[in-house]
């Protein structure tokens, strides 16, 4: 508990002088950020130790970065300086959380229904609504914050609606109470994993991306890749799926992986609306690939008391089967176009790949390692970013010293400004459906729609997650959706906790990529300089797997390795059966061979009917959909493609 504590105070320190420094370009200010962290993390480990105070870490939380947010963002996208109301902001905000650690004591011994909330309570609990609605506003958009204003104006006029969404009034204090006190509101659990597990994995990418860890994950993949047809394609498939696993953030991935990616992929003739697409949808399934796969696990592992280990474990097979679906059509369109490889000028061995880049590989060793041992994963990324700072001095190119510290500190408080609004607004979400009893209404009205059958009740909650994720990030996606559809889910058709929950998170990572808001997408279309509205239904047909795969899983869990080896082999064998057939359908050829419109109409049935839990359904969806594809290879004329110069 000591170490960890230290570690997450000194983080917390860093990023906040970092961050300051970002802003105000001061010297001392940027020196002070090594004169004092020690001291402060004797204190907070101390603190945490000893009192073991959930809601003094979320409020110091709070006090360090909401004053950052409101100083790095600004009230209108046109505007690029500081206002007055920026920093009036900022010091409202760090007043507030003070406030609250002052107070730390009282709220935690808080006794629901003998506590009362005082006047200095209630002006505080709406000080801290209204500052967590405009972060929310600045750093997602109006997508999240339009459904955190409905939601409140629902708990509060609820008792004047007619019929079943009618709730019971209640006062002011309890509003103030459940919102800003209690565990189910801001002080919840979405904030609380930001305040320890996310920002620290985030602060471990950054150091890792500063030492040159990305390089590595890009000549791997373009050393293993770079030689077969459409190289480039694949080596970004490749890389972007390796640095995604470490980010877990589609949009983050994108960013870093993109700007090399792409431009590689133009060159060699590669449309640049589907090398965006490529690299958009290689970019989302990192948060579903082990061994980090972003915050969104981390808040699963907190809300179902899972551990972690368990869920990067239970992801495998299916995150795997997820890029080979991606490799197939990549693959397949290579082939057609007659895309070339990659010129041997811009593949380095792979012998000396791992030579000049081992460093790189023992951090992941050593996360993965602390992760298997059962350390908690603060101890795990505490301890793999101290490993990747430590070994990256023995390359002097890459060794972080005081400025490139310094610099990864202001990154990871520049990515974690829209995760931190966006984590507190749904911590808002949940206070507001624990208050109006939203959760049983919403089951009901679920169930009315869906006729209370199970398929049509899972497509509604997929569509539900993809639609509240336009321009929402994944967290935020995941967690109303834990909230509003496990009940229906867990309570009312008693399926598994674990596969309910990974389905939430599948969807909630590819709403990055679903059309008509798709952040991830309009990360790949601004450096690839094409509209990102042109890269929907590439993301999408490319992605076909991470879409079904979710359906499967609920029925077959050997996908997820539970049950025996033999059972587990034939769901892994029956699910790459399952995206093959839904993939070729979806592009419509095998290789230069055309696929008729009515045979891939019966692949794609031979897709859905392999979901089935009922083995002679899957096996005769199995071999009729493999007798389809051979006799297209067989029969079918191949086609005259126009290859680009």
């Amino acid at each position: 508990m000591l170490i960890s504590a230290g570690s997450v105070a000194a983080a917390l320190y860093v990023l906040w002088i970092g961050a300051l420094a970002q802003i105000v370009g001061d010297a001392a200010l940027w020196l002070s950020g090594f004169v004092f962290p020690g001291a402060l993390s004797t204190f907070a480990a101390w603190a945490r130790a000893y009192t073991a105070n959930w809601h003094l870490d979320i409020s110091i939380f709070i006090a360090i970065t909401f004053p950052i947010a409101f100083l790095t963002t600004t009230a209108s996208p046109s505007r690029r300086g500081l206002a007055w109301t920026d920093v009036a902001l900022a010091a409202a905000s760090f007043a507030v959380a003070l406030y609250y650690i002052v107070l730390s004591d009282r709220f935690l011994n808080w006794s629901r229904g003998f506590s009362q909330p005082s006047a200095g309570d209630v002006i505080a609990g709406f000080a801290l609504l209204v500052l967590v609605i405009e972060l929310c506003r600045r750093s997602v958009g109006w997508g999240l914050t339009s459904l955190v204003l409905v939601l409140l104006a629902f708990t509060v006029f609820g008792s004047w609606m007619p019929g079943p969404l009618r709730h019971e009034n209640f006062g002011v204090p309890y509003f103030i109470e459940m919102m800003t006190i209690m565990e189910n509101g801001v002080f919840g659990a979405p904030l609380e994993v930001a305040a320890t597990y996310a920002f620290l994995f985030v602060l471990f990418g950054n150091f890792y991306e500063k030492a040159g860890g990305g390089q590595l994950f890009f000549e791997v993949a373009s050393a293993v890749t770079g030689r077969m047809r459409g190289g480039a394609a694949k080596a970004c498939v490749t890389a972007s799926g390796l640095y995604g696993s470490i980010s877990g953030s589609p949009t983050a991935d994108v960013a870093t992986t993109g700007p090399l990616t792409i431009p590689i992929m133009t060159r060699m003739g590669i449309p640049p609306a589907r090398a965006a697409a490529i690299e958009a949808s290689a970019s989302s399934g990192g948060a579903m690939l082990p061994p980090v796969m972003g915050a969104v696990a981390f808040i699963m592992s907190d809300l179902t008391n899972i551990p972690y280990r368990s869920i990067a474990w239970a992801s495998l097979l299916p995150a795997m089967i997820y890029y080979y679906s991606i490799y197939l059509l990549v693959h397949n369109e290579a082939v057609r176009n007659r895309e070339a490889r990659l010129p041997e000028a811009q593949i380095v061995p792979l012998p000396r790949a791992l030579a000049n880049g081992w460093r790189h590989l023992l951090p992941i060793g050593a996360l993965i390692a602390l992760l298997v041992a059962g350390y908690t994963p603060v101890y795990v990324a505490a301890g793999a970013t101290a490993a990747v700072i430590v070994l990256s001095w023995f390359h002097r190119p890459t060794a972080i010293g005081p400025r490139r510290f310094v610099e990864c500190c202001t990154d990871t408080i520049t990515r974690l400004v829209p995760l931190v609004g966006a984590v507190a607004a749904a911590g808002v979400v949940i206070g507001a459906i624990e208050i109006s009893a939203l959760a049983g209404k919403f089951t009901l009205l679920i169930n009315t729609l869906s006729g209370g059958l199970l398929v049509p009740t899972l497509i509604l909650s997929a569509v539900f997650l993809v639609l509240l994720g336009m321009g929402m990030p994944p967290p935020a996606v995941y967690i109303m959706g834990a909230a509003l559809l496990a009940p229906v889910l867990r309570g009312v058709f008693k399926l598994p906790e674990m596969q309910v929950h990974l389905f939430m998170l599948y969807f909630a990572c590819l709403s990055a990529i679903t059309p008509p808001v798709a952040v991830a997408n309009f990360a790949a279309g601004a450096i690839a300089g094409v509209n990102p509205m042109a890269l929907g239904r590439y993301t999408v047909k490319l992605a076909i797997g991470g879409f079904i795969l979710p359906f499967y899983f609920l029925f077959n869990p050997g996908l997820n390795m539970q049950g025996g080896v033999l059972y587990i082999l034939e769901c892994a064998l029956f699910a790459i059966a399952m995206c093959t057939f839904a993939s070729l359908a979806m592009q419509g050829y095998l290789g230069l061979r055309h696929i008729a419109w009515p045979l891939r109409l019966l692949l794609m049935a031979c897709a859905i009917a392999t979901v089935s839990p009922r083995f002679d359904v899957t096996l005769a969806a199995t071999l009729i959909g493999a007798s389809t594809l051979l006799f297209v290879h067989l029969r079918g004329r191949p086609d005259k493609v126009d290859v680009p110069a």
